[in-house]
């Protein structure tokens, strides 16, 4: 916690996100201790310009842009919030936003107050008052580094407005708010993660992120040979029923798992259909916010033999929020998978690998168990299927647990990913 909490003096309110020739812009409320306020519109990279996007629509509400961010070591990727607020509810979103956005805050926050600007004065469209020299030359490094990142994303517009009139590809970047936030941003972050190893409930004091191990396992073998499978195999696989007395993130050797997270989508089904074809099943983790776009999807995977697991309702970090904020957040998921599959939801997978004492806690409560995994392909950011195989091939998969997304990339590879396991004589487990 900072000494001088600068938000205590400087309110922030979005009002609007605009998208011209000349770029990406946000138009802010600025209100200070002081009682002046005025309106600013402000230029920002496209990157942040999406993820806040994608938060969206603000309609009818007012929304609380945080001054603060915080690096997210498992994605590597800055990240901030903002609050959704009308009269009958708040929500706390979180998005991933760059270092260009990072010292825009910091000059926000560092501006004197304007003492012409008494309460009630509300300048419109105001420029941004000239920041200090060294702050103005790290914006102008931040702005000559965005050009290259602005004609990216002219190019991406237009690619977009083809796959909008095919009704084909990865339309959902806008259409699905989560997938959006972590997509979009994982892909224009670029960075590494990092590994950390969950622990039993009892030490996890603070947040613990979800192993990420990666044992080399010699030369790349030759791609595995799909079999031509024209009925319905019945499923084959092993059932493990958790305790939830720690975190589950491994196996024992000579068994696999698949697990899918951020669904439902578009996608689900097909990938319900590779599995039961190939005789398999697999864990899908889903968002409670997704439920409403495709319920038809959960239902499908629960009729054929897929465990619905709770992956919160809006994907947050959720050890950021209170207890009471974690107990309705889960309970809302829960809530609306049990309305469309024939049992209890028992399994929780909390978004980012992120749980601490008191998140463990309260979805113990709600009989939840949480379910990590040990092995990320990192299938989000894959730009082609053999760079997803090319991590099965170079890591031991004999005790894993497979961290996967509801991606089109995914839908094609698995098939592969299946034979391939098959082929080193593993046998599949799923989690209840």
């Amino acid at each position: 916690m900072p000494v001088h909490d600068i938000s205590a003096n400087l309110m922030v309110e979005l009002l609007s996100l605009e998208h011209s020739p000349d770029g990406w812009q946000m138009e802010v409320g600025l209100t200070r201790s002081g009682g002046s306020h005025k309106r600013q519109m402000i230029s920002i990279d496209e990157y942040t310009y999406l993820q806040l996007l994608a938060l969206g629509p603000f309609e009818g509400q007012r929304v609380r842009l945080s001054l603060y961010t915080k690096w997210d070591p498992f994605r590597g990727t800055h990240f901030s919030s903002l609050v959704k607020m009308n009269r009958t509810f708040s929500e706390t979103l979180y998005f991933a936003c760059s270092e260009g956005y990072k010292l825009l805050l910091l000059q926000l926050a560092q501006q004197k107050e304007d003492a012409s600007s008494g309460p009630g004065n509300q300048p419109v469209a105001e420029e941004a008052a000239a920041p200090a020299a060294p702050a103005q030359q790290k914006l102008e490094r931040t702005a000559l580094l965005s050009r290259p990142i602005l004609l990216r994303g002219l190019v991406f517009s237009l690619v977009l407005a083809v796959f909008l009139l095919r009704m084909d590809g990865e339309v959902e970047l806008f259409t699905n708010s989560v997938e959006a936030k972590q997509d979009v941003s994982l892909a224009a972050a670029g960075a590494g993660t990092q590994e950390a190893v969950p622990v039993p409930v009892s030490n996890a004091s603070d947040i613990q992120l979800a192993a990420l191990q990666s044992e080399p396992a010699g030369a790349t073998p030759a791609p595995a040979e799909i079999p031509e499978i024209t009925e319905q195999s019945k499923l084959s696989y092993e059932t493990i029923e958790l305790t939830g007395d720690s975190y589950e993130y491994s196996l024992p050797k000579g068994y696999v798992a698949l697990s899918f997270d951020d669904g439902p989508s578009r996608y689900t089904e097909l990938l319900v259909d590779i599995l039961v074809k190939a005789g398999v099943a697999a864990n899908f983790l889903f968002i409670g916010q997704n439920v409403s776009q495709y319920p038809e999807a959960v239902s499908y995977a629960d009729e054929h033999g897929m465990p619905v697991g709770n992956h919160s309702w809006d994907h947050s970090d959720l050890t950021a929020n209170s207890a009471e904020e974690n107990r309705t957040n889960l309970a809302r998921a829960s809530q609306s998978l049990e309305q469309l599959i024939a049992g209890p939801v028992t399994i929780f997978r909390p978004p980012y690998g992120a749980v601490n004492q008191q998140l463990a806690e309260e979805a113990g409560r709600q009989h939840l168990k949480v379910l990590l995994w040990n092995r990320d392909p990192e299938d989000w950011k894959a730009d082609s299927p053999e760079k997803i195989l090319n991590y099965f091939y170079h890591t031991e998969p004999s005790g894993g647990i497979y961290l996967l997304h509801e991606k089109s990339i995914t839908v094609k590879v698995l098939p592969e990913i299946i034979a391939y396991l098959k082929q080193k004589g593993l046998k599949f487990a799923i989690f209840k």
